[in-house]
C-alpha cells in the first residue's frame, strides 16, 4: 500500500466515524420529533437506508461517465459536513414552525401523520443519499488509481475499503455515545462529524492533487472497460445481486434480535446499544480484513461465498448457547468488579466482550459477503456500476430486513424464531448457491446436497440448542448480579415490538412484578386478590408510589375532568385516578401495546382502567400524542420506566416540559415521577431545573422512601392539596386494605417547594434536555454503582431540615403511633408520638420499628436517670452528646417546633450543676434552630465556630452548618454565611454533590458569581 492509498484509506476510516454519528445522532433528533415508538424508530432507519440506497444506486448509473470519483467522493463529503453544521438550526426552526403553525392549521389523524414523516424523511434524506454516494465514489477512484484495468486485484481493494469503513463506522459509534455527546451535546457532536466530512474531503483533494502531480497526469481517468475473466454465465449477475439482498435481509434480522437478547443481559440503556451496534459492526469490519488478502485468490469464488453464506447462519444458531451462557458471566462480572468509576468502565469493556462473543462469528462472514459479491462481478465484466448496484441493493435489503424483524417476526414469532428465521435464509441462500453451481461440478453438487440436508437438521435442531428460558431471561440479571430459580413463575412473556414485557409472581409471597427487558417496573402485593381486608398494613415498596402518585396528583386538581397518564406500568395510577367521580375521560399513553396486555394479569387490582368506559389506551410515543391531540387536560401524570432506559430520559427534559406545560387546562398541573435510588442528587436536580425553568410553580412530594412525584402548574401558585380526594367511594373502597392515610400524614410527604429550592436553581448546573441529554448519559453509571440521591432522600429525616426552614415551613408533632406510610418523616414522627404517649414497644421485636422503637425507649430512660443523679455528670461532653440524641428522638420528624418542657428540663439541669458554658451555648444554639429563631441562631454562631474549629464537638457539623447559613442569610450577613459554609466544610461527612450542600452553597455564592436566568 502506497502512501496514497494509505491517505484514502484513512479518509475512509474517518468517513465511517462520521457516517455513524450522524446516524446515531439524526435518530436522536428524529425520534424528539416522530416520537420513539417501534414504528417511528423502524421509519427512521428506513429513511435513512432508502437515502442511501438512493445514492448508490446514482452512482451506479453514472459511475463509468464520471472522470473523477474520488473528487466526486470529495465534493460529496463536504456536502455532508456543510449540511451537518447547518442541521441542529434547521431541524429547530423546522420543528417549531410544525408544533406551531403547521399542525395546529392541519385536521389531524392521517393527514397529520403524512406531513410529519414526509418533513422527517426531508430532513435527513439529502445527507443520506450523499452518504449512500460515497463508498461507491470512494471504490471506483481508489480502483483506477489502484488497478489499471479496474478489475486486477479488486477483491483486496474491496475488502480494503469495507474494513476501513467499517473500522471507522464502529468506533465512531462509540465516540459519540461515550464521549462527544457528554462534551458537546448533539449539536457539538454533529459539528465534530461535520468536520470530519470536510477534513475526509481536504485529504482525498490533496491526495489526488499529490499524485497527478507525482504521475503527471490524472490518477482516476475513465480506464478502459473491464473485460470479464473468463466465460460466466448470463445468470450470475441477478444470482449475486439477489445473495447481497438476501444476507442484507437476515443480517438485519440477527441485528434486531442480537439487540432485543442482549438488552436482557446487559440491560437496555443507551450505552449498552452503542455497545452492542459497535460490536456488530466490528464483526463485519474484521470480515472484511480477512478476506481482503483472500479475495483475489479463490479458485471457485462462487463455492466460497455460498460455504459463507451458510457457516454465517449455523454460527447465528450455534451461538445462542454462548447467548444463554452470557447470563452467567454476567453474575461472574457483577459479583468480581467494585462499584466505582473505574469498575463502571471495566463493566462497559466486558460488556463490550459479551456482545463480540455472541456476534462475532456470524458477522465476521456477512463482513466477507459483500466484497466477495463485488469483485465477482467486477470480474465477471460488470463494470464500476457493479460497487454502486451490490451497495444499493444491500442497504434495500436491509430495509426489507429492518421492517420485517422489528414490525413483523419480533412481536409474532418472538427472538428465539426470529433469530434462526435469519439463519434459514443465510443457510438457504447458501445451499441454492452451490445448486446454482452445480452443474459443472459433481463434487459441488454433493456438497449442495449436503448442506441442504445440514439446513434442515440445524433448523429442527435450534429448538433443542439453548433453550431460552424464561426464568433466565427475565431474570434482571444486570442489574442484580443473580439468577433466581425457582422462587417466581413466569405468567407472562411476550417480546414485543419495542421491549420483551414479562410478569413473574413469587411463589411464597404472591407478590406479582411486571418487567421490561428484565427490569421491574411494577409490583403488586398478594393484600390486593385477598378476599379479607383487615386495614392494618403500611403503604410500602411500590404500592405507596404507585397509589400515591396518582392521589397526590389529583388532590392538586379534585375537579378534573380530562387527564393522561404517560406509562401503563401496573395500571394502578389509571386506575386510582378513575375512581374520581368528577373526571370524564382518561387517556393512559404507552409505547408498548404487550405492557398493557401483560398489567391485566394484575386485573382485578387495576380493573377500572380496563373496564372503566372513561378509559382509553393510545399506543405512541407520548410527544407524538400530544402534539396529534392538541388538546389540554386537567392533569398530566408522567410515569415512565426509569431514565437510564434507552428513549425514556426524553420524557424528562427541558423541551419536553415546555411543550406539555402547552396541553395544560387553565389551573391544571403537572405530575412527573423520579427515584431516588440508583441515581444522584444532581442527575435528579437535572430534571428539577428543566421543571423549574418551564412551570411557575411546583412541590416536591415523596411517595415512598426512595421515590419523587413533582406536581408543577402555569399559575404562579400551586393549589393546595385537597386531601379529601382519599375519600371519594371508590378510592377509599380500594384503600381499605391499607391503614387510613390521614391529611397529617400527607402534608408530611411534602420535601419541597420552589421557592425552597430557588436559589439552588439559580446557581450553576447542568439541565437536562434534549440537546444536552445529562441524564442519559449519567443514569446507567449511577445505577450501576448503586448510587442513590441521599441528600433528597435524607432530607426529611434530618434534623435540621434546609428546605422546610427556606420555606419557614414548619411541621409540626405527629398523633398517629402507627406510620400509614414508609416514609423518614412519618416513620419519625410515628416513634416521637409513641414516645411522648408512653406506648410500651411491643412483645417481640420483629420488625424494624420495633427494634428502631426499643432503642429510642433505652436511650430515653438511660438519659433520665442521669438526669435523676444527686450529682453531675462525670463527663460533660458525653452527657450533651446523650441529651442531642433523645433530643432528636423526641423531635422526629418535626421541623421548625420543639417540646418546650424537654429543653427547659435540661436547661434546669445544666444550670443546677454548672454546665461548661460552651454546652449552653450549643443548647441555646439548638432551641434556636429548633424555632426558626435566626437573631437566636446568629448569636451563637461565633461561639459554635470557635468550638468546632478548636476540636469540640458539642453539636454534629452537619447541624450547625445549615442552620448557621440559613439564619445568616435570613438576617442579611451571607458574608459571614459564606466564611461559616467554608470553614465548616472540612468537617462535613455530606459528599460533594448532595442535594444539602449544594442547597448551601447555592445560597452564599461568591460576590461574582454568574447567574441563570433561572431564578
Amino acid at each position: 500500500m502506497n502512501v496514497f492509498q494509505l491517505a484514502l484509506t484513512v479518509a475512509f476510516i474517518l468517513s465511517g466515524a462520521a457516517g455513524l454519528i450522524y446516524e446515531s445522532i439524526w435518530s436522536r433528533y428524529l425520534g424528539l420529533f416522530v416520537g420513539h415508538s417501534a414504528y417511528a424508530q423502524t421509519i427512521v432507519l428506513v429513511m435513512f437506508l432508502g437515502g442511501m440506497s438512493a445514492g448508490a444506486a446514482w452512482v451506479a448509473r453514472k459511475s463509468s461517465t464520471l472522470k473523477s470519483p474520488l473528487l466526486w467522493y470529495a465534493r460529496a463529503e463536504a456536502a455532508c459536513g456543510v449540511i451537518g453544521l447547518g442541521f441542529h438550526t434547521i431541524f429547530t426552526s423546522v420543528t417549531a414552525f410544525c408544533y406551531d403553525t403547521l399542525f395546529p392549521a392541519l385536521p389531524g389523524g392521517t393527514t397529520l401523520l403524512v406531513v410529519k414523516w414526509v418533513i422527517a424523511a426531508l430532513l435527513i434524506l439529502p445527507q443520506s443519499v450523499l452518504l449512500g454516494t460515497t463508498f461507491p465514489l470512494m471504490s471506483a477512484g481508489y480502483l483506477r488509481a489502484a488497478s489499471p484495468d479496474g478489475r486486477t486485484g479488486s477483491g483486496k481493494v474491496l475488502a480494503n475499503l469495507y474494513f476501513a469503513n467499517s473500522l471507522g463506522a464502529a468506533g465512531g459509534v462509540l465516540l459519540a455515545g461515550f464521549t462527544l455527546i457528554a462534551a458537546f451535546g448533539l449539536p457539538g457532536t454533529l459539528t465534530t462529524a461535520a468536520i470530519l466530512n470536510v477534513l475526509v474531503a481536504a485529504m482525498v483533494v490533496a491526495a489526488v492533487q499529490l499524485a497527478q502531480e507525482a504521475r503527471e497526469a490524472p490518477v482516476d481517468d475513465v480506464p478502459v472497460p473491464a473485460q470479464a475473466e473468463g466465460p460466466t454465465s448470463p445468470w450470475l449477475p441477478r444470482t449475486l445481486l439477489v445473495v447481497a439482498a438476501g444476507t442484507a435481509v437476515s443480517s438485519f434480522m440477527y441485528e434486531i434480535a442480537w439487540v432485543r437478547m442482549l438488552s436482557l443481559v446487559l440491560g437496555s440503556a443507551t450505552h449498552s446499544f452503542e455497545l452492542m451496534l459497535s460490536a456488530f459492526i466490528l464483526g463485519l469490519s474484521l470480515g472484511a480484513l480477512w478476506v481482503r488478502t483472500r479475495a483475489d485468490t479463490f479458485r471457485d469464488p462462487l463455492r466460497a461465498l455460498a460455504i459463507t453464506q451458510w457457516v454465517m447462519g449455523a454460527l447465528a444458531i450455534l451461538t445462542m448457547s454462548v447467548y444463554m451462557t452470557s447470563f452467567t458471566w454476567m453474575v461472574s462480572l457483577l459479583q468480581a468488579l467494585a462499584k466505582s468509576d473505574e469498575g463502571y468502565a471495566l463493566f462497559s469493556f466486558t460488556r463490550y466482550a459479551i456482545c463480540l462473543a455472541v456476534m462475532l462469528p456470524a458477522t465476521f462472514c456477512a463482513g466477507i459477503t459483500l466484497p466477495l459479491i463485488t469483485r465477482m462481478l467486477l470480474a465477471s465484466g460488470a463494470g464500476e456500476r457493479a460497487i454502486g448496484a451490490v451497495y444499493s441493493i444491500n442497504t434495500l435489503g436491509s430495509i426489507v430486513g429492518a421492517a420485517l424483524a422489528a414490525l413483523v417476526l419480533m412481536p409474532l414469532i418472538g427472538l428465539k424464531a426470529l433469530l434462526v428465521s435469519g439463519a434459514v435464509i443465510d443457510m438457504a441462500l447458501g445451499a441454492w448457491l452451490l445448486w446454482t453451481a452445480g452443474s459443472a461440478s459433481r463434487t459441488t453438487r454433493r456438497m449442495a446436497i449436503g448442506l441442504t440436508g445440514a439446513t434442515v437438521v440445524m433448523t429442527l435442531g435450534s429448538t433443542l440448542n439453548a433453550p431460552f428460558t424464561r426464568e433466565v431471561l427475565t431474570s434482571g440479571v444486570y442489574r442484580y448480579g443473580r439468577i433466581e430459580r425457582g422462587t417466581k413463575n413466569v405468567v407472562f412473556y411476550e417480546d414485543g415490538r419495542t421491549a420483551t414485557v414479562s410478569v413473574r409472581k413469587s411463589s411464597d409471597t404472591r407478590e406479582y412484578s411486571l418487567s421490561t427487558n428484565g427490569k421491574p417496573d411494577a409490583s403488586i402485593s398478594a393484600a390486593w386478590f385477598d378476599t379479607v381486608v383487615t386495614g392494618q398494613r403500611m403503604m410500602n415498596g411500590d404500592e405507596s408510589t404507585q397509589i400515591l402518585l396518582p392521589l397526590v396528583t389529583l388532590a392538586h386538581a379534585p375537579k378534573a375532568r380530562t387527564g393522561a397518564v404517560i406509562g401503563q406500568g401496573s395500571g394502578m395510577s389509571s386506575h386510582f385516578l378513575l375512581g374520581s367521580p368528577y373526571l370524564k375521560e382518561l387517556t393512559t399513553i404507552d409505547i408498548e401495546k404487550e405492557m398493557v396486555r401483560g398489567s391485566h394479569t394484575f386485573y382485578p387490582a387495576n380493573r377500572r382502567v380496563f373496564d372503566d368506559p372513561r378509559s382509553r389506551f393510545v399506543y405512541d410515543d407520548a410527544r407524538s400524542v400530544f402534539a396529534a391531540a392538541r388538546r389540554p387536560y386537567d392533569f398530566i401524570l408522567s410515569e415512565p420506566s426509569n431514565p437510564w432506559v434507552s428513549g425514556v430520559s426524553g420524557l424528562f427534559t427541558d423541551e419536553f416540559y415546555r411543550s406539555a406545560r402547552r396541553y395544560l387546562a387553565p389551573g391544571g398541573v403537572f405530575g412527573q415521577w423520579l427515584h431516588l435510588y440508583e441515581i444522584d442528587d444532581a442527575l435528579v436536580l437535572s430534571v428539577v431545573r428543566a421543571v423549574h425553568r418551564n412551570f411557575a410553580s411546583y412541590r416536591i412530594y415523596l411517595t415512598m422512601d426512595v421515590d419523587i412525584l413533582i406536581v408543577a402548574s402555569n399559575d404562579s401558585t400551586l393549589p393546595e392539596p385537597a386531601w379529601d380526594v382519599f375519600d371519594y367511594p371508590e378510592i377509599a373502597k380500594d384503600l381499605r386494605r391499607f391503614r387510613r392515610v390521614s391529611p397529617e400524614a400527607l402534608e408530611g410527604t411534602l420535601l419541597a417547594t420552589r421557592a425552597s429550592l430557588a436559589p439552588l436553581m439559580g446557581a450553576r448546573g447542568p439541565i437536562n434536555s434534549d440537546f444536552h441529554p445529562v441524564l442519559d448519559l449519567g443514569a446507567e453509571r449511577t445505577r450501576y454503582r448503586k448510587i442513590a440521591a441521599r441528600g433528597f432522600m435524607d432530607m426529611t429525616g434530618d434534623r435540621f431540615d434546609i428546605l422546610a426552614a427556606l420555606d419557614g415551613r414548619r411541621v409540626g408533632f405527629g398523633a398517629e403511633t402507627r406510620e400509614s406510610l414508609v416514609l423518614p418523616r412519618a416513620a419519625k414522627r410515628a416513634e416521637s408520638a409513641r414516645l411522648r404517649a408512653g406506648e410500651p414497644p411491643a412483645e417481640l421485636d420483629t420488625t424494624d420499628t420495633d427494634r428502631e422503637y426499643r432503642q429510642i425507649r433505652a436511650r430515653v430512660a438511660a438519659f433520665r436517670d442521669v438526669m435523676a443523679a444527686p450529682h453531675a455528670p462525670t463527663d460533660w461532653w458525653t452527657w450533651f452528646r446523650m441529651a442531642i440524641e433523645v433530643e432528636r428522638d423526641i423531635h422526629g420528624g418535626v421541623s421548625g417546633v420543639i417540646d418546650s418542657s424537654y429543653y427547659a428540663e435540661v436547661e434546669r439541669y445544666m444550670t443546677k450543676w454548672k454546665a461548661p458554658d460552651a454546652a449552653h451555648s450549643a443548647w441555646r444554639f439548638m432551641r434556636a434552630a429548633g424555632t426558626y429563631n435566626w437573631e437566636g441562631v446568629t448569636a451563637e454562631v461565633a461561639a459554635q465556630l470557635k468550638a468546632r474549629i478548636a476540636g469540640h464537638t458539642w453539636l454534629p457539623v452537619d447541624i450547625i452548618r445549615p442552620a448557621s447559613v440559613v439564619a445568616l442569610v435570613k438576617t442579611g450577613d451571607r458574608v459571614k454565611a459564606r466564611k461559616v459554609f467554608e470553614v465548616l466544610d472540612r468537617y462535613s461527612v455530606l459528599e460533594a454533590g448532595d442535594l444539602r450542600v449544594e442547597i448551601l452553597r447555592a445560597l452564599v455564592p461568591p460576590p461574582k458569581a454568574v447567574r441563570t436566568d433561572l431564578q
